[in-house]
């Protein structure tokens, strides 16, 4: 039986469009952006900053003593949409570290061409991630479906020693050279790609139908819910394709974001997915729950 959305909404609700965990203030029109990690007493006194600009009082130790609780956001436990985006990001870090030490020291014109593609890829997935938080679907599948591109490009480089094969190679053609390595990336490059052009198949999904009116839906938890997902499942495609590239020596990066250096289940990016999937109990998680392999 499907969850009500109201038992799980709280744990995908959206997130600012600036690139924090946080803003407080947005409500009264004086947002303050910060990170999630920030103290309590840290969030306390911006929210006391907020109110005494807002009703013009000169101490903000007043307002702080007289308006805001003394316990404010001391019990505060991160949502599930926030500990996914907390992994892509801090996943995002490890990996703009490690891929500099898995640099050749003396590439081909292939290999040159592929680690210039893996080290970019972390960047994009991480817009993918911000847009996500804002709980967008539609402007995150294309980059999503970008760096599958990327991946498969970079993956199939590696190995081409002429350099005019590497300069006319097409990304889409290298998506079956995946399979052997991740079996559903052909499936996953479908799935975005019938995202990523527009056309009347996908119309319903962006429509929202109540008492017979009809609006358009930008931006829903649902949409973030999915998005996350699917950064997640990009991830774990990444991961295994520095370790087809680089061997043993992608161990060290692989166990720094999975927390085991095995493809199992107790992988972190399995983990993630699976929490999801069952927290929210909707058929599109169960979808992109199959891509993963």
């Amino acid at each position: 039986m499907a969850i009500d959305n109201r038992l799980w909404a709280k744990d995908f609700q959206i997130q600012s469009a600036v690139d924090l965990d946080l803003v407080i203030g947005q409500g009264v029109g004086y947002p303050v952006g910060m990170l999630r990690k920030s103290t309590p007493e840290f969030r306390r006194r911006i929210v006391a900053a907020v109110i005494s600009y807002q009703m013009q009082l000169s101490s903000i130790d007043y307002t702080l003593k007289r308006y805001v609780e003394p316990d404010l956001y001391e019990d505060e436990t991160a949502s599930l949409g926030d500990a996914t985006s907390d992994f892509l990001r801090d996943s995002v870090e490890k990996l703009m570290r490690g891929l500099r030490e898995l640099h050749a020291k003396q590439p081909t014109f292939g290999v040159f061409g592929a680690e210039l593609t893996l080290y970019r890829i972390p960047h994009s997935l991480d817009a993918a991630r911000m847009l996500s938080n804002r709980g967008l679907l539609l402007e995150v599948l294309p980059i999503l479906r970008l760096c599958l591109e990327m991946m498969a490009w970079a993956n199939t480089a590696f190995v081409t020693q002429d350099e005019n094969d590497v300069m006319n190679l097409k990304a889409q053609s290298c998506i079956s050279h995946m399979k052997s390595m991740y079996k559903p990336a052909g499936k996953l490059y479908g799935y975005l790609s019938t995202f990523s052009h527009w056309g009347h198949a996908i119309h319903g999904q962006f429509i929202d139908i109540r008492s017979g009116q009809v609006s358009i839906l930008n931006a829903s938890i649902r949409y973030r819910a999915m998005a996350l997902a699917l950064c997640v499942v990009i991830l774990d495609i990444f991961l295994e394709v520095v370790r087809n590239l680089y061997g043993e020596r992608s161990y060290e990066i692989i166990t720094s974001v999975q927390g085991v250096i095995d493809r199992d289940l107790a992988r972190n990016t399995c983990s993630m997915l699976f929490r999801i999937a069952e927290l929210t109990a909707l058929k599109d998680l169960e979808k992109i729950k199959s891509f993963l392999h």
